[in-house]
């Protein structure tokens, strides 16, 4: 792991919340200890003591107030001092006096941090970039070695964005991955995030997703993402046509492109034809996802998402198979901030409705 002075975010779970995130995980035994990383308050550690009965408590954070306070409150539990993330720390040392086995994590790692949006990871024998939260979950799953696994609060990016994707696939090789329960956006005072309860139990992932209906016919798809950011989009009157997520309503209700700017510089995600339009980022409207055709090359820009079919009736089935599952369809679009969606999930969901993609 990077050795750096991270600033991260410091928002404690809500009492209420902690009690029901322990309250709704389906755990094969009672755990007898709970180790929680990034403590700050013992809130999380609490709510296990009040839901799992006496257990043993064994806690860490980077704050030294926090423990200090901690000590006089819990004299009982185990706690130290320690970066988590920090190659300086005394951190493995510790684990080798914590008092018996671990059972069980109990983890509302940090969000994010302010200078980077990843960081370096080292899990397994593997180095990988990753967000904070993967870092420290990770980091946590190694110090402690939870007989159980874990349950956290977490970004709900986690569980979503590509940056975590290698993480997932790490975590996926000893333990099973399950979101327990979406929470609300305003969970934390002071930010606003969209989290959830993610419970990480030992055993490898080998679930299958469930398959909806493929009676119908194969259809073959190209998906293309605009890669053009506006600010670095230069006006020109002879360019190509630029369209970005907010024209997308404009253009399928009225199907006419002359009044959109027009760029000299391109960049992948130029497309012609029969498509489908999709924000990559913020929540699609129904209304909006409608087949539409252009004569002429269009520029996609970074927040838009295009499905191109060779004929209008191939355009058409795609169009209605989204609209059939339209739910299905809004729930792609996740993120700890802004809503957005991946290619690598909208590939996936549309392969279950039979859309086979060819990603270019």
């Amino acid at each position: 792991m990077t050795s750096a002075n991270f600033d991260l975010d410091r928002y404690y779970t809500p009492e209420d919340v902690a009690l029901s995130a322990l309250k709704q995980v389906d755990l094969p035994f009672q755990p007898e200890s709970c180790a929680d990383s990034s403590c700050g308050n013992g809130r999380l550690l609490d709510a296990a003591n009040h839901v799992f009965g006496e257990i043993s408590c064994i806690g860490v954070d980077r704050d030294r107030n926090a423990i200090r306070a901690l000590k006089k409150k819990r004299p009982s539990w185990v706690l130290s001092t320690g970066d988590l993330l920090s190659r300086r720390s005394y951190l493995s040392g510790f684990g080798k006096v914590i008092p018996g086995k671990v059972d069980l994590l109990v983890l509302n790692p940090p969000f994010s941090q302010v200078s980077q949006k990843h960081i370096q990871i080292e899990y397994n024998k593997k180095n990988f970039r990753g967000s904070i939260a993967m870092a420290c979950l990770t980091k946590s799953l190694e110090l402690f070695r939870p007989t159980l696994g874990a349950v956290l609060i977490a970004p709900e990016s986690l569980l979503y964005s590509e940056i975590d994707t290698i993480g997932r696939q790490s975590l996926s090789l000893s333990y099973s991955l399950r979101k327990v329960a979406d929470l609300k956006c305003s969970t934390f005072k002071g930010a606003r995030a969209n989290a959830c309860v993610v419970e990480l139990l030992r055993g490898s992932d080998n679930s299958q997703e469930a398959v909806l209906d493929l009676s119908f016919c194969e259809i073959k798809v190209d998906i293309l993402r605009g890669s053009l950011p506006v600010h670095l989009m230069t006006k020109s009157s002879s360019g190509t046509i630029f369209l970005h997520s907010t024209n997308i309503r404009q253009v399928v209700g009225s199907g006419n492109v002359s009044s959109l700017d027009r760029t000299s510089n391109t960049a992948k995600g130029i497309i012609r034809g029969w498509c489908i339009l999709i924000p990559r980022v913020g929540m699609p409207d129904s209304k909006s996802v409608k087949t539409v055709y252009f004569e002429h090359d269009i520029q996609l820009s970074d927040c838009v998402i295009a499905l191109c079919s060779r004929t209008k009736f191939s355009s058409l089935q795609i169009e209605k198979r989204i609209q059939e599952h339209w739910m299905e369809f809004r729930e792609l679009y996740k993120g700890t901030g802004a809503r957005y969606v991946t290619v690598a999930h909208l590939t996936k969901w549309l392969s279950r409705l039979n859309v086979i993609p060819d990603i270019r």
